[in-house]
């Protein structure tokens, strides 16, 4: 075999393992979806109530207020860069509609 053709097939051979590699990544992320989407929403909830109940009846639970800021705001960022690496290692025919 010539280099050229051992250079062609080892990228040929790339080219799928990537591609196996992709599709498994969004399988595998299709199936944490089903439990990361629920949690993240509960959390964004959860946070939200106790921020909201303690800046209008405890103002003076500063910490938990703060805390249950911060527990929304994650919460809805892991929901946000679930989706964009959802869209991102998915198969180039494949349309991600998102609920609303």
């Amino acid at each position: 075999m010539k280099s050229g053709s051992v250079v062609t097939l080892i990228r040929a051979v790339a080219k799928i393992f990537l591609t196996i590699l992709r599709h498994v990544l969004y399988v595998l992320l299709l199936l944490a979806g089903r439990v990361l989407r629920p949690v993240a929403n509960l959390a964004i909830a959860f946070g939200l109530i106790l921020f909201l109940f303690c800046l209008f009846l405890r103002r003076d639970m500063a910490v938990p207020m703060w805390a249950g800021a911060g527990l929304a705001v994650t919460a809805a960022f892991v929901s946000v860069f679930y989706d964009a690496a959802l869209r991102l290692v998915a198969p180039d025919d494949v349309v991600i509609v998102s609920e609303l």
